[in-house]
């Protein structure tokens, strides 16, 4: 009869305890919860149908050339014929002063996507085109833009929440380097 040696016992124990946690069922779910069922995502309908309307607004970030820090106010689309809004924007800065914003947005339902042209309180006119692709968001990136002696760049994430509410993340790019975060704004839709 052969001896095995003092540490092939603990090997012999591993193999033996690993096949019998292998052959046992899974544990069974806790009782009294039955199975969770995750609500369905929001799926608004893609179309400019969305915006039209007014919204307050509350915008958290820093200044920027494109951006006049953490403001508040309120948005407005109106329809101007189908396919094409026009918007404005009114409210306060942090500080208090007043400041006005107005532009266009042009949806393609073939193409899915929007496009907007934006007159920004900074002075800045910002092109951007949005992908509208997904239910529940639009990317929409600006051409390059000059803004003193910078040449700047815009990504926003509308990402659509429910028919009553948006939230948008921008960021920037100055002068070709990576892009970084300006700041979030939240969207309610007024009743």
């Amino acid at each position: 009869m052969r001896r095995l040696r003092p540490f092939a016992l603990p090997l012999v124990a591993m193999a033996v305890l690993t096949t019998t946690v292998i052959a046992q069922d899974p544990p069974a779910p806790p009782t009294g919860r039955g199975q969770r069922v995750s609500p369905p995502q929001p799926q608004q309908p893609q179309t400019d149908e969305y915006f039209v309307g007014a919204w307050t607004f509350t915008w958290i970030g820093r200044e920027s050339p494109v951006s006049i820090g953490p403001r508040a106010g309120t948005l407005t689309y109106v329809r101007k014929n189908p396919g094409a809004l026009e918007l404005r924007a009114e409210g306060k800065a942090d500080g208090g002063a007043a400041f006005t914003e107005t532009g266009s947005a042009e949806w393609n339902a073939d193409r899915k996507t929007i496009t907007w042209i934006e007159r920004l309180s900074t002075g800045l006119e910002l092109r951007s085109a949005g992908d509208c692709s997904s239910p529940i968001g639009i990317r929409a990136e600006s051409a390059p833009v000059k803004a003193g002696s910078q040449t700047v760049r815009v990504r926003r994430l509308y990402s659509i929440l429910s028919p009553q509410s948006y939230m948008v993340t921008e960021e920037m790019s100055v002068n070709g380097g990576p892009f970084q975060r300006l700041g979030n704004g939240r969207f309610q839709r007024i009743q």
